[in-house]
């Protein structure tokens, strides 16, 4: 919780019904973007006080408005809130302007190095808010080491109930209903760790790790024991790891575009399953036309109530 004083109240820091009017208009006037709304916004708060409840709003605004003044303006009117939690991120002044069109690779490229400056704690903050007004912004604080605090409340970040949405969190483009000509396969080094440490594995049910740039699978993926439906789809896997066979509750699994040269024998002792999407796999340089693979006769045998999509 921030740590935040303030000397005379202003009208715009008092709680009644009235304010709450003012504070929408004032979240109105901002997300314009517009130079002369962020300037009237501004000098309301100048003249009427800060909301304490506007805070991360104009923390937000700080880092993303187009015009370096208005940006500035905002980072002396938080300041004056003496916030000392957020007191190097409000003096930081990296831009992220443009977020709702950026790579998710630039923000957490850009996050990295503002990381240095301000630390973790701040940095960690900002993707967090981030993320919940633009869905981008956790894939920094995914490169966190195992078990690091921040790291943890981005993976529960994109938990809901037991479904477990990695893919959101890597920020990388969605290929779902794509003709299969349109699917990229790319090999890029996100620098972030497999999730085996997400604190309520054992409870999920449901994983997407779709398009997260996964050259391999750890061991460490029996952690999530109770999965019952994965989407490993478009990734860049050639094999499975031993360890897949204690998912003994997988029902659907997703393996369509990767790239494999042959069936994972693994997947013989899957004897739960009832869905395999095996399609698109052992792709040519460029396209993945007459690269069907062989499902063996032994699968259909040992799994006889799967269905198979080659």
């Amino acid at each position: 919780m921030a740590d935040h004083t303030m000397s005379t109240t202003k009208f715009l820091e008092e709680v009644n019904e009235e304010q709450k009017l003012f504070i929408e208009n004032l979240r109105r006037l901002l997300s314009t973007g517009e130079e002369a709304n962020c300037k009237m916004a501004i000098e309301i708060m100048k003249g009427g006080g800060v909301p304490s409840s506007m805070y991360e709003d104009l923390l937000i605004y700080s880092k993303i408005l187009p015009e370096a003044s208005q940006r500035t303006l905002i980072r002396k009117l938080l300041a004056k809130q003496t916030i000392s939690d957020w007191k190097n991120l409000i003096e930081d002044t990296t831009a992220f302007v443009n977020i709702e069109t950026t790579k998710e690779k630039d923000i957490r490229d850009k996050m990295a190095k503002m990381c240095k400056i301000v630390g973790w704690e701040e940095t960690a903050l900002l993707g967090y808010l981030f993320f919940q007004r633009y869905r981008k912004g956790l894939s920094f604080i995914l490169t966190y080491p195992h078990r690091n605090p921040f790291r943890i409340k981005a993976l529960e970040m994109l938990t809901h109930d037991d479904v477990f949405d990695f893919h959101t969190g890597i920020g990388y483009y969605t290929w779902k209903g794509a003709q299969p000509e349109e699917v990229i396969l790319s090999n890029v080094d996100t620098k972030i760790k497999f999730p085996d440490d997400h604190p309520n594995a054992t409870t999920l049910r449901v994983l997407n790790f779709h398009n997260c740039k996964l050259d391999s699978i750890p061991n460490e993926i029996a952690a999530f024991e109770n999965v019952e439906e994965l989407d490993l789809s478009v990734n860049n896997l050639k094999k499975l790891p031993v360890s897949f066979t204690k998912l003994t509750h997988l029902r659907k699994l997703d393996l369509s575009f990767n790239r494999f040269t042959e069936f994972p024998k693994v997947l013989i002792k899957m004897t739960a399953l009832q869905e395999l999407d095996f399609r698109y796999n052992n792709k040519s340089a460029y396209s993945f036309k007459d690269n069907t693979l062989v499902i063996p006769d032994e699968f259909y045998t040992q799994v006889p109530n799967c269905k198979v999509l080659v």
